[in-house]
C-alpha cells in the first residue's frame, strides 16, 4: 500500500491527514475514518482498519479532528460543528483524488466521529454506506464539563444538543451500527436507539463484553471484520452488478 501524507484546510482550521491506497493504478472505493473526540489519525484501530482495507482494494483515508494530533486548533474549543465542517472538507479532497473512485465512498466514525459521520451521511447522498462504532445521540452537560480530563468549553454541549441526532438518522441508509455491549462511555441503548431510526437496508452488531474502544483484541478485529465485509457488499459487490 501507498501512504500519502497531505494537509488541507477548512473553515476553522489547518487539517493533517493521510491517504492509504493500494498499489494500483485504477480507482479504488475509498473508506473515511472519522476518529473520536479526543483521538486522532494514528490511533492504533484506525492504522489496522487502513491496512486491512488496502488489503481488501479498498483505500482510505485517515485525518486529525480539530484540535487534535497534527490538525490546528484547540481541542478544548471544538464542537460538533467545527467537526462536521473538517468531515466535510476531508470528503471534498477524498472525492478529487485521483486514485479514488468518487462513486464509491464510505464513512467508519466512532464515537463523537460517528455522530458526525451520522450527520455527513444524511446531507450528502454521495456516501455510499456507513459504519457506526459506539456512537451517542447524547451529549449531556453535567456538573464537570471535563471530558478524557480535557477542561471543555460550554459551547461543545450546547452545540452538540442544537442537532437531531436521532431525527437525521432517518435520512441514513446501508449503515451498520456497531456496539460493545459494555461499553462505559457511550451506553449501548444509544446504539439501538440510532439503529431503530435508520432507513433500510442497515444492521447492528452488540458485541458481548465490548467496551468503548474495543480494546480485547477479539472485539476489534471482530468489529474490523464486520466493517469491512459492509463495505466490501456496498462499495465493491454492489458496483460490480
Amino acid at each position: 500500500m501507498i501512504e500519502q501524507p497531505f494537509e488541507i484546510d477548512s473553515r476553522y482550521n489547518r487539517i493533517s491527514g493521510i491517504m492509504i491506497v493500494p498499489r494500483s493504478r485504477k480507482r479504488f472505493p475509498c473508506a473515511v475514518l472519522s476518529h473520536g473526540l479526543v483521538s486522532s489519525k494514528e490511533s492504533s484501530k484506525y492504522m489496522t482498519l487502513s491496512e486491512r482495507f488496502a488489503e481488501a482494494g479498498i483505500a482510505s483515508c485517515r485525518f486529525d479532528y480539530h484540535g487534535c494530533g497534527e490538525s490546528g486548533g484547540n481541542i478544548e474549543e471544538t464542537t460538533l460543528t467545527i467537526r462536521l465542517d473538517n468531515l466535510n472538507a476531508i470528503v471534498e479532497h477524498v472525492l478529487s483524488h485521483p486514485s479514488v473512485d468518487p462513486a464509491r465512498i464510505g464513512i467508519i466514525g466512532s464515537s463523537f466521529g460517528g455522530s458526525t459521520a451520522l450527520l455527513k451521511a444524511a446531507r450528502d447522498e454521495r456516501i455510499r454506506c456507513l459504519s457506526l462504532w459506539a456512537t451517542p445521540h447524547l451529549l449531556e452537560d453535567k456538573d464537570d464539563s471535563t471530558i478524557s480530563e480535557i477542561a471543555f468549553k460550554e459551547t461543545i454541549f450546547t452545540d452538540f444538543q442544537s442537532y437531531d441526532i436521532l431525527g437525521e438518522a432517518r435520512k441514513v441508509y446501508r449503515a451498520l451500527v456497531i456496539h460493545g455491549e459494555a461499553d462505559e462511555v457511550v451506553p449501548c441503548a444509544e446504539g439501538k436507539a440510532i439503529y431503530r431510526r435508520l432507513s433500510k437496508p442497515k444492521a447492528i452488531e452488540v458485541i458481548k463484553g465490548g467496551d468503548h474502544i474495543f480494546s480485547a483484541e477479539a472485539h476489534r478485529n471482530k468489529a474490523i471484520t464486520l466493517a469491512l465485509n459492509w463495505f466490501r457488499r456496498y462499495l465493491i459487490s454492489d458496483s460490480e452488478k
